[in-house]
């Protein structure tokens, strides 16, 4: 996978690079731009993505959980399998498919669904969504993936999602989150990415954002999110952690639906998100372009990097670089301009990531 492939219009001083389920995990956990959901019961996903139909999505994930009814679960495997089998034995050369996930229902049912899991399927999978991820199922989750990845060999990791009550309310949130901290600790080599559900936690209180404000301005929703990156964006973490989906979608690029991702993308940013899940291919570009270097950041990010301390004047000159306290965000911004480029200069149409 590459991203802007088909985006001549971009201009880049560096390029973005290939990825795959094998890139290095500390680049390949920044790698996951928009992650569109679809229900693990379609059909039409092979064709899809054999044929590029999927534009420059950088990952998909098929869920087996809130995307489809309990009675349509065994429909839902199958479905997968079959995908998974026509990947392996048909895949095009050259083809520049996004990393495949697939969000299971539950730790038993992932442990069911892992049985049935060959080499073949594996070899084309990146990974896996753990969802309604607390200290009670955490390791039954990573367990499971722990054993697949051992008995075949293979690549696999996995992205919790942090969107239970226990997180959410605020008498049991800093135990909950420390007990999970704990358990991550144990399986750094399977876990790519933290997710967090914001639908979910605005449906404990019966909340929903609309297009014209952000999962911020649910206060409720906001603080619980400010927790989260406190507990896992610290330094010695060293996890990324994707932004909550966004609902709403549109063809139109000035619609309020795109101009309310636009918002909420940038306060993700600010805070400390990366990447974003989607649910409609519309987003894909939007979600993406975002994540692009500019030329600014990236140039003081590795006059940080080569910097032997001190500070020092920005290459644009309108704001400080101090060694020290800036080395983590440049360490950052150097992972993300390889997976997403770095802008020609300051002027391109691409905002300033």
């Amino acid at each position: 996978m590459k991203y802007f492939t088909d985006q001549n219009e971009i201009k880049f001083f560096r390029t973005p690079a290939e990825f795959n389920k094998y890139t290095e995990q500390s680049t390949l956990k920044y790698a996951i731009g928009a992650n569109m959901y679809m229900p693990a019961t379609q059909k039409n996903v092979y064709e899809k993505l054999i044929h590029n139909k999927f534009g420059g999505l950088g990952a998909i994930t098929l869920c087996m959980e809130d995307a489809i009814s309990e009675q349509m679960l065994p429909e839902a495997q199958e479905n997968v399998l079959g995908i998974l089998r026509m990947l392996h034995e048909n895949k095009p050369s050259g083809a520049n498919l996004p990393l495949i996930f697939i969000r299971v229902r539950n730790p038993l049912q992932f442990s069911c669904f892992a049985e049935k899991l060959e080499k073949d399927h594996l070899a084309e999978l990146c990974g896996f969504n753990f969802p309604k991820f607390n200290s009670l199922n955490g390791n039954q989750y990573f367990e499971t993936l722990k054993r697949l990845s051992g008995n075949s060999g293979e690549i696999l990791y996995g992205m919790p999602i942090i969107e239970d009550e226990n997180v959410m309310f605020k008498e049991t949130r800093f135990v909950e989150l420390a007990k999970i901290q704990k358990i991550l600790m144990r399986y750094p080599e399977h876990v790519l990415n933290i997710r967090v559900g914001g639908t979910d936690f605005s449906s404990i209180y019966g909340l929903r954002r609309s297009a014209d404000t952000t999962i911020y301005d649910i206060k409720v929703v906001g603080d619980c999110l400010k927790d989260i990156i406190n507990f896992f964006l610290r330094q010695d973490c060293g996890y990324v952690i994707s932004g909550p989906v966004w609902e709403y979608f549109s063809w139109d690029g000035d619609s309020k639906e795109i101009r309310g991702l636009e918002r909420e993308l940038e306060l993700d940013i600010q805070n400390g998100f990366m990447g974003k899940t989607i649910i409609h291919p519309s987003q894909i570009d939007t979600v993406n372009r975002k994540y692009i270097v500019s030329y600014d950041d990236y140039m003081d990010a590795m006059a940080i990097l080569e910097s032997d301390g001190g500070v020092f004047r920005s290459f644009s000159g309108r704001r400080m670089n101090e060694t020290l306290p800036h080395m983590n965000w440049a360490r950052k911004i150097v992972a993300k301009s390889e997976i997403f480029g770095v802008l020609e200069n300051a002027d391109a149409d691409v905002k300033n990531s």
